[in-house]
């Protein structure tokens, strides 16, 4: 009778346990579902330099057929070029921001006011051509830390644009689309997906240049990628207080 009792409370005993440990488990699943819920994975798709007539129409295309947004940072003299394909990007619901007029080093970051001069003839082109304001977020060529001009002048043009609201905007995954002119499908590709491969919140650095057909023809298969990953793709038309936030904390946005 006593072994019988002692069996008894020992498998009562052993259910209670389960019966804890399950409940933790099924809680802790539970709050990791509700996490990515309330914090999905995030990746804003960014290009520079366009807009070109092949380049920026063929990733038009492959965004539009996936119904995914993307940012493209755009060259005013480019734009005077292609008015068509920078009005048909705004159009699409595109998100659209300044990276420069000139793409000149040399020009544009020879002073403060010369910066301000090429920005402003940018934003201009950008209101003509669009009827809207480009957004508050600009790429700054080269990057907000770049070596192109002394660091007391990028430092001035920083604050001089976070005086006027602006906000410059880098990147945590490049797709090394600019290293040369040619550069392979495969290699944009694995780029990409080898740098977001254990991120939850990606901006990602390309091209769509004339000369970027690489870029073009590596999109579909990235954004297939970021998709099957459960990436949600966003733009910076509407960046939320939290995900600017987290790019700061990151040093993607106004990095120091």
């Amino acid at each position: 009778m006593k072994k019988y009792f002692s069996i008894t409370c020992a498998i009562l005993f052993s259910l209670m346990i389960f019966s804890t440990v399950n409940k933790k488990v099924l809680a802790c699943n539970s709050n990791e579902v509700q996490d990515k819920a309330i914090h999905p994975k995030e990746v804003f798709l960014t290009f520079d330099d366009g807009p070109s007539e092949n380049n920026t129409k063929e990733i038009l295309k492959t965004l539009k057929d996936n119904n995914v947004r993307a940012t493209f940072f755009i060259v005013g003299m480019k734009s005077e070029e292609n008015p068509k394909m920078l009005k048909e990007l705004s159009e699409s619901g595109m998100s659209i921001g300044i990276h420069t007029y000139s793409h000149d080093y040399k020009i544009m970051y020879k002073s403060l006011e010369e910066y301000i001069k090429d920005f402003e003839k940018c934003r201009t082109v950008i209101k003509n051509v669009t009827g809207r304001d480009p957004i508050s977020y600009i790429r700054l060529p080269g990057g907000s830390d770049n070596l192109v001009t002394s660091k007391s002048n990028l430092e001035s043009i920083k604050k001089t644009l976070n005086d006027n609201g602006l906000k410059y905007v880098d990147w945590n995954v490049c797709a090394g689309d600019a290293e040369s002119t040619q550069v392979t499908v495969e290699k944009v590709k694995n780029n990409i997906i080898s740098q977001c491969k254990d991120k939850n919140f990606a901006v990602v650095l390309m091209h769509d240049t004339y000369y970027k057909k690489f870029t073009a023809e590596a999109l579909p298969e990235v954004i297939k990628y970021l998709q099957k990953e459960g990436f949600v793709f966003r733009t910076f038309d509407d960046l939320t207080p939290s995900e600017e936030d987290k790019m700061v904390r990151m040093g993607i946005l106004n990095r120091k």
